[in-house]
């Protein structure tokens, strides 16, 4: 199970979300409301809450299988001290997300305990492709395919492996997470 999400900082600041009550309210619950308005930065709490709930939609989708149904005012998110770790609350399941915020971005993965993931952030999609060739085919024959509810994976050709894969793209900006595996 993994999930990402990245927000391009640059962009996301003039969209002013955090002033949008409607928007706010669409999207956050009471409580993430509250910790927006009182932060130092709204703009920047609201795109953190924004990308925990994406991330945790995406592994929630791909752990259960189900169909593309973005409902973020139901997922809660609680944050550790120092906002670099959260915790997001999906229908009883809890996703623990990692945040890497610079000043340019906000990248967010989440990750089953049991696996490692490589995460990245380019500003382009051929250093995802070029990744992928790299490290999992000497062939690089190899396709990113999407299944019926749309989420993505690589298929192997050479080794008739499919790995999971979570893309994201914003802006200038795409992040991936993909699992390491021994091939």
């Amino acid at each position: 199970m993994i999930g990402n999400d990245i927000i391009d900082l640059n962009l996301a600041r003039t969209e002013k979300k955090s002033e949008n009550l409607r928007i706010l309210q669409k999207i956050c619950t009471e409580g993430e409301i509250e910790l927006i308005k009182s932060s130092e930065d709204p703009e920047l709490f609201f795109w953190k809450v924004w990308s925990m709930k994406e991330t945790a939609y995406k592994a929630h989708q791909r752990l259960f299988d189900i169909p593309r149904k973005l409902n973020p005012q139901k997922y809660e998110c609680h944050f550790n001290p120092g906002n670099k770790v959260g915790l997001v609350s999906i229908d009883g399941c809890d996703y623990n997300v990692k945040l890497s915020i610079s000043a340019d971005s906000i990248h967010c993965h989440t990750r089953d305990a049991s696996i490692e993931v490589f995460t990245g952030v380019k500003n382009k999609d051929q250093i995802l492709i070029n990744f992928l060739a790299s490290h999992y085919t000497k062939e690089r024959t190899f396709d990113l395919r999407k299944n019926s509810q749309g989420i993505p994976s690589c298929y192997l050709h050479n080794l008739k492996k499919i790995i999971p894969l979570s893309v994201s793209h914003h802006g200038k900006f795409t992040a991936f997470a993909i699992p390491l595996i021994k091939s």
